[in-house]
């Protein structure tokens, strides 16, 4: 008997190991709420306490967690600092441009992919992969030969006594530099959002920030230049860029103000307009009768006396490192299959748009994040109401018509629109092999097709884009707010897991995405948007606003908690706002008992403590290290992730209350901000 039931459970054992689905029972998969759970305290370094740096708390072990050797064995030890996401947003960007690149490779015999512009999207891809190594000095070989695109570092064929230095830079500008000495854009009219005129400004702030010595010889390095000759130019090129710089204390007292091309010639005659259109609009018939928008026009007589102080040589140089620095930022950080097409998304924002959106469709989706939107409208609609700043009944009007009209859109191109996308890219023709000259095709389609917009008069709808297409980072999954068509753009491909998906809890679908459309919805009632009304055109009544005592004080008490950078104070005002938007929506002004369930994994948080735990997960990121050129770069994008959550919660009573902080934490504010 004994020996049977040795030979029965030897067989048992065997048939347990062998075949596990018959003899026991296998784990469940986990669910879209579990793994958020398991997500969350993984992240989290529960040794700092919330109230002393609750980024830390929330964030402390994310980059442990994305930093894998599966992310890295395949690549090479300098390209890790590159590779590796910055962030969630990053982390979403790199599995959509992996997609992306499968449906490339992959679906040769498609239909749609016998559709033009397809076609050209692959082969700026293919052009990208073949670039070894990605060399800079061949972009200044594509442009045709003149004195204004030939450079002093190239030989005897430069002149200087040829040089001009308005024409050079309507030059560059047909190939995407702006922003360089002065900056010129077309834009929707003031008082018609459906008309297009040219704007001249001087360039922001961030534009004419000096590039640094260093990061100048890096250039010259890159394009075969010495050592002796990289640090004696850029010694030169050091001196006028400060001067350049300080040049933005020239103030203008007159504003914006709109006048046509051939007053322009006589008004500020030390520019040769002329020169410049003629460059930048080449294929272009001017027209003297052209409506101009033109802005800071003694920065621009201030910007014709420095330049005649100093040689061509050292104008035509700083031209030439600027664009190169431009073009650096258009290209591929590393060539990989992942930034080739990061590289496409940004060189062909329209045909990118649409791809996206036609092969990984949202439809499922949408219902549920347009009630959201909506819910968080009424919440703003109700602060509006309660008029805090004392306005008068009829501008309250004009601002719930404006919050009424705003809009929320999925994607820059809808799949609905192939045929515009058609027409746009029509007659393009890249090469597989020459990625240089692809780059600077298609950044002179760009600026042709939006200078078009000034000459055809065209018949734009209020729900057409196409004129971002220059400006739009299409690799850039961030919404949008765009003033002149009072919409919210939510990109293609933001949709994903763990920002949005069905199944995930409405607490975190408001904690993330609720608070992305939020901060949006605030942009259209920052310093900037309240210029604008329902249909996006500049309104007159908005300086009640900025006069109100209340408004005022807003506004200085966020210009005070601002540590590192004025540039952010609409961000700031729109972060402040947006969380108690958006946890008023999903909370209500219901007692601080309530909503205290818990997550499936049992985690000892209440609801409010998990809302504010996975708002500060959205921010997760490496931590920079700042060399002189990342700190360069970094200040042009937003304030660093671990300041802005922590300012954002630190200004919101309902933290502290949720995680029992005292007034002496570091996630207490001095005084708390508020302007709607």
């Amino acid at each position: 008997m004994l020996k049977f039931s040795l030979v029965g459970w030897l067989l048992c054992s065997l048939a347990w190991r062998t075949m596990p689905t018959a003899c026991r029972q296998s784990r469940p998969p986990l669910s879209y709420q579990q793994l958020l759970a398991e997500q969350m305290k993984s992240y989290m370094d529960t040794t700092t306490h919330p109230c002393d740096n609750f980024y830390q708390y929330a964030c402390g072990n994310w980059q442990i967690r994305q930093q894998g050797p599966h992310r890295l064995r395949q690549e090479s030890g300098r390209y890790r600092e590159q590779l590796f996401p910055s962030g969630t947003l990053r982390v979403i960007e790199a599995s959509l441009n992996t997609r992306l690149e499968r449906l490339l490779r992959r679906s040769t015999n498609s239909s749609i992919n016998e559709t033009p512009f397809i076609k050209e999207m692959s082969r700026y891809y293919r052009s990208c992969k073949r670039l070894k190594p990605y060399n800079l000095k061949k972009y200044l070989l594509q442009l045709p030969f003149t004195n204004l695109t030939y450079w002093p570092l190239g030989g005897r064929r430069w002149q200087s006594h040829d040089f001009d230095w308005i024409a050079a830079i309507g030059r560059l500008r047909l190939y995407g530099l702006n922003g360089v000495l002065l900056h010129e854009d077309v834009i929707p009219r003031w008082d018609d959002s459906r008309i297009f005129s040219i704007y001249v400004n001087k360039p922001n702030l961030q534009d004419t920030l000096p590039m640094g010595e260093g990061f100048i010889i890096e250039l010259l390095l890159d394009i075969g230049q010495t050592k002796r000759v990289a640090n004696s130019l850029a010694r030169s090129l050091i001196s006028f860029e400060h001067q350049l710089h300080r040049l933005q204390e020239v103030e203008d007292d007159d504003g914006p103000r709109e006048m046509q091309l051939s007053y322009l010639l006589e008004y500020v005659p030390q520019i040769r307009w002329l020169s410049f259109l003629k460059q930048g609009l080449i294929d272009t018939e001017i027209d003297l009768r052209w409506t101009l928008i033109v802005e800071n026009i003694e920065y621009l007589r201030a910007l014709n006396n420095l330049v005649a102080q100093h040689k061509p040589e050292t104008i035509s140089s700083y031209l030439m490192i600027r664009w190169l620095a431009f073009l650096k930022q258009q290209g591929p950080g590393v060539i990989s299959s992942e930034e080739c097409v990061a590289s496409m998304r940004r060189a062909m924002p329209l045909a990118s748009s649409w791809l996206i959106g036609y092969n990984f469709p949202i439809t499922n989706f949408k219902a549920g994040i347009s009630s959201l939107f909506q819910n968080l409208k009424e919440r703003f609609g109700q602060f509006i109401l309660q008029n805090r700043l004392r306005l008068s009944s009829s501008l309250l009007q004009v601002l719930q018509k404006k919050l009424k009209a705003m809009r929320l859109r999925f994607g820059l191109i809808q799949t609905k629109e192939l045929e515009m996308v058609k027409k746009y890219y029509e007659g393009l023709t890249l090469s597989d092999k020459n990625f240089y000259a692809n780059q600077l095709i298609l950044l002179r389609l760009h600026v042709k097709a939006k200078h078009k917009l000034v000459s055809s008069n065209p018949n734009i709808t209020i729900d057409n884009l196409g004129y971002l297409a220059e400006t739009f980072d299409a690799s850039n999954l961030s919404p949008l707010y765009v003033k002149q068509r009072n919409l919210i753009l939510v990109p293609h491909g933001l949709l994903q897991f763990p920002i949005w998906h069905r199944n995930i809890t409405p607490m975190q679908q408001h904690a993330v995405l609720g608070f992305s459309l939020a901060h949006e919805i605030a942009h259209g009632f920052d310093m900037a948007g309240i210029d604008y009304d329902a249909l996006g055109n500049i309104m007159g009544p908005m300086e009640e606003i900025r006069s109100s005592k209340h408004f005022r004080k807003g506004i200085l008490c966020i210009q005070k908690q601002i540590t590192n950078n004025s540039k952010w104070l609409n961000e700031k005002l729109a972060d402040y706002e947006a969380l108690k938007i958006v946890y008023e929506t999903f909370f209500g002004l219901r007692a601080e008992g309530q909503h205290k369930t818990r997550n499936p994994f049992k985690i000892q948080f209440t609801q409010r403590q998990m809302f504010f735990i996975s708002f500060a997960q959205f921010f997760c990121g490496k931590r920079p290290i700042l060399t002189t050129v990342a700190h360069h770069h970094a200040n042009l994008k937003a304030d660093f992730y671990e300041l802005r959550v922590m300012e954002t919660l630190a200004n919101f009573r309902e933290f502290s209350r949720a995680f029992a902080c005292h007034k002496r934490k570091k996630m207490q504010a001095n005084k708390r901000c508020r302007v709607w």
